[in-house]
């Protein structure tokens, strides 16, 4: 039997409003804009219904929206992620989930869970349900002959589009920028009875090479909240080209070996402002980095952001 629609809506609604408070703390306004509800150019096959959408009262500058996404044989959503947390579930179809990076829970139709990292592809069936949070680069399309069907409950900062493009799908100027970053002063504390419980901040710097040879000092202040070495992370990084300055907001997660000895890194990007010839740019990327020693060690780094407003 199928669950009546206002009560799935109901818990979709708790459960995005839940989530969020876990993943989306230190991401403020960056993205911010207006608080027109806007989304990206729909691919085609791609049909999105907005069932409503409110900016609750105990969730300060964000809107949360009911949608159904209907996606035809064939087609394919851009690669994108969402600034803020969405649950989807599937109610009818089969849906091929591309997993890019960062990492994912899905509880199964049966009541089960899983959490996959990237980059994976996974097949979502009819009563699967996923929770992306904003760290998580993704996509999805339909490679059988029949439609799928998705309900969803997202909740996003005020102004944000309902899917940010990444990758291949952003537009604007590209700025791609690899460096070792190493940890300068930090801040950790480690709990729990048996200390696998670390929360604090890190502050790490590097100094990056561009394509023409300029070099581009890099200062990372990212806070952590892991256990076993993996979790949540978030922070602010800014970019110093000469005079001008590039400031954004990250929000990621943290992947740890069995023994922490090492670690992966992803997160998305949105740019802040700047000063110069950054002064009025907006845009949006992502960062991965690997780690192989104990936290704290050196980081090495690659940032991709696409940039449009830059003088």
């Amino acid at each position: 039997m199928f669950v009546k629609k206002s009560a799935l809506f109901a818990r979709f609604a708790t459960l995005a409003l839940t989530t969020t408070f876990v993943f989306a703390i230190g991401l403020t306004s960056a993205f911010a804009g207006s608080t027109t509800p806007t989304t990206a150019a729909k691919p085609s096959g791609i049909l999105r219904e907005d069932l409503g959408h409110t900016g609750p009262a105990n969730a300060p500058r964000q809107t949360l929206y009911l949608q159904r996404v209907t996606v035809a044989p064939g087609a394919k959503l851009a690669e994108h992620f969402h600034e803020g947390t969405q649950v989807a579930r599937i109610v009818e179809g089969v849906l091929t989930y591309d997993i890019v990076s960062g990492a994912a829970t899905i509880t199964r139709a049966g009541g089960q869970s899983e959490r996959f990292t990237g980059p994976k592809t996974i097949k979502l069936r009819r009563g699967d349900t996923i929770v992306e949070t904003e760290s998580l680069v993704h996509f999805g399309s339909n490679k059988t002959n029949r439609r799928v069907v998705i309900e969803l409950a997202t909740l996003l900062h005020d102004g944000a589009p309902l899917s940010t493009p990444a990758g291949t799908a952003a537009t604007g100027t590209p700025l791609h920028l690899t460096t070792n970053l190493g940890s300068q002063d930090r801040r950790l504390t480690t709990i729990g009875a048996d200390s696998t419980k670390v929360y604090g901040w890190n502050h790490l710097v590097g100094t990056a090479i561009t394509a023409d040879g300029q070099s581009v000092p890099i200062d990372m202040l990212g806070s952590v909240n892991y256990t076993k070495g993996s979790g949540p992370f978030s922070g602010f990084i800014t970019f110093t080209f000469g005079n001008a300055v590039l400031s954004v907001t990250m929000q990621g997660m943290t992947v740890a070996s069995a023994d922490t000895s090492n670690a992966t890194f992803t997160a998305t990007l949105g740019v802040i402002g700047g000063t110069g010839s950054y002064a009025n740019a907006t845009g949006s990327g992502t960062f991965v980095g690997t780690r192989s020693a104990a936290l704290g060690t050196t980081v090495a780094a690659t940032f991709d952001l696409r940039l449009t407003g830059v003088a």
